[in-house]
């Protein structure tokens, strides 16, 4: 599982509000006091000091005087990408860094999300918080109260670092039509999760795997032949699924598989024996996968008839 930059950018901006200190300062051509924002890294050391960090990335943090709240910030961003961990790694290749920044983002979400959750902190910070927990949840990264640790959850699929710009570079890759609309629904299906819109996240999952369909569907049939797919085919969801059977690109019970996953993104009530949340995540992983398989059936045919 790896943190995004996009997580790791929340992230960033959570430390960055955490042990921001507003100071007042007489400026000596005017008289005037002017408010000025400043990193309070003696607090920020002793944070980290006291969960145990190593030595040396402690000495990075001490040796960077932040002061400025965007320094901050950048640095936690630059430790998804191994650039803040240099001065401790300096042998190391970039791929033994990024997998080192990996674990330090982890560590570093842990300890935040657990002295918000064990302290008495703002309602703005909470729900920064809880946007966190959210945005971790669909990269694979569950929080567990009970031991204060972020688990890794079984069920993501796909590597998240990659999983939307994969998607992403397979609808331009394949030329599908209707680009824009087609990724709408499927960053509004993360939109909606992270905003606890949970109904909402697995409805844009569903309307993502059935552009897909449709999206490769018409594709084979321009390919193939010549001619744009008929509208009672491409407007009818059912009439999609039996065209790609018919037309090898899936089988039968790949069909059958399909048909109930998007029955049961369809059926959006809440189930007695799973969490509303779960069921949304889960959802959205089957929409996301199956959407990967049938795009990648696609490039298959289509790289069998250059052949």
């Amino acid at each position: 599982m790896i943190i995004s930059r996009s997580t790791s950018r929340l992230l960033a901006k959570i430390y960055r509000s955490f042990f921001t200190l507003k100071s007042r300062h007489r400026t000596s051509y005017s008289g005037q006091r002017d408010t000025y924002y400043e990193i309070d890294d003696d607090i920020l050391y002793d944070f980290l000091y006291e969960r145990d960090y190593a030595t040396w990335f402690l000495n990075i943090i001490e040796q960077q005087r932040f002061t400025y709240p965007r320094r901050l910030e950048e640095f936690i961003m630059k430790i998804n990408t191994g650039e803040s961990l240099l001065a401790g790694t300096a042998t190391w290749t970039y791929e033994q860094r990024e997998k080192l920044g990996q674990r330090y983002l982890k560590d570093l979400a842990e300890d935040m999300i657990e002295y918000c959750d064990t302290h008495d902190v703002s309602s703005e910070k909470k729900g920064q918080i809880a946007e966190l927990k959210s945005k971790l949840e669909l990269e694979g990264f569950i929080w567990n109260p009970a031991t204060k640790k972020l688990l890794f959850s079984e069920e993501a699929v796909l590597d998240v670092k990659e999983e939307q710009g994969v998607l992403a570079a397979l609808v331009d890759h394949l030329a599908l039509a209707n680009r824009e609309t087609v990724l709408h629904h499927l960053s509004l299906s993360e939109e909606h999760y992270v905003n606890e819109k949970w109904d909402d996240s697995i409805s844009q999952s569903r309307k993502f795997l059935e552009s897909i369909l449709q999206e490769v569907a018409s594709r084979h049939h321009e390919v193939a032949q010549g001619s744009p797919i008929p509208q009672a085919i491409y407007d009818q969801a059912k009439e999609i699924r039996g065209y790609l059977e018919k037309n090898g690109l899936i089988e039968s019970k790949e069909r059958e598989t399909i048909s109930k996953v998007y029955g049961l993104l369809s059926d959006t009530g809440g189930h007695p024996y799973i969490a509303e949340k779960d069921q949304a995540r889960l959802m959205r992983h089957l929409a996301l996968t199956l959407s990967q398989f049938i795009m990648l059936r696609l490039d298959g045919f289509m790289k069998s008839r250059d052949r």
